[in-house]
């Protein structure tokens, strides 16, 4: 019978310093969206909505998202966008979207800002924040009543549409994360 030396493990991968690992983010239901290779926090964001920008031939990353219908996003006065939007499989919240038809088909992906974050079930800092041109005179130059009574461009109506949606689906996964632990904790 053959002697036993050790019951010791030896793994062969190595320590690397953490800005060279990968990140990993969720969404507010806890589900997991997107790794990549640098931090979304060092990453440029999009003037006109604060999203983060992914570009796609530099950056390597893999997102888990749906697909869903294109939707055409005023921009300006002639101005439009169409918006092929990424929504997070579990609660459907609005997580990315690109501006053509197939995934990493284009330049660039954009992340909606604070859809993601790096400690599940917890909402991210800028989740609230405004986004850039929601304000009512926001870069018009005019005074707030000169702008509410000018009809709104389209963008601002576009924010608060998606700002709706991202709501009563954070509010849904935070429904379905409250249920799952609480019936986890009943099963206990």
């Amino acid at each position: 019978m053959p002697k036993i030396i050790s019951n010791s493990i030896i793994s062969s991968s190595d320590h690397r310093d953490e800005q060279q690992g990968l990140h990993s983010y969720y969404c507010l239901c806890s589900e997991f969206i997107l790794v990549i290779d640098m931090e979304l926090g060092q990453l440029p964001r999009r003037e006109t909505d604060n999203s983060i920008i992914l570009t796609n031939a530099t950056r390597m990353y893999k997102l888990h998202a749906i697909q869903t219908e294109a939707k055409i996003v005023k921009r300006g006065e002639n101005l439009f966008e169409k918006q092929y939007r990424l929504h997070c499989p579990r609660c459907s919240l609005a997580i990315a979207y690109e501006t053509t038809k197939h995934l990493k088909g284009g330049p660039y992906t954009y992340i909606v800002q604070g859809a993601l974050n790096e400690i599940q079930g917890v909402p991210h800092e800028d989740w609230e924040q405004e986004l850039p041109g929601s304000g009512p005179a926001a870069g018009s130059g005019k005074t707030e009543g000169e702008a509410e009574v000018e009809e709104n461009n389209g963008m601002e109506v576009e924010l608060q549409i998606r700002t709706d949606e991202n709501q009563s689906a954070a509010a849904q996964a935070r429904a379905f994360l409250a249920a799952s632990m609480a019936s986890s904790s009943s099963s206990s």
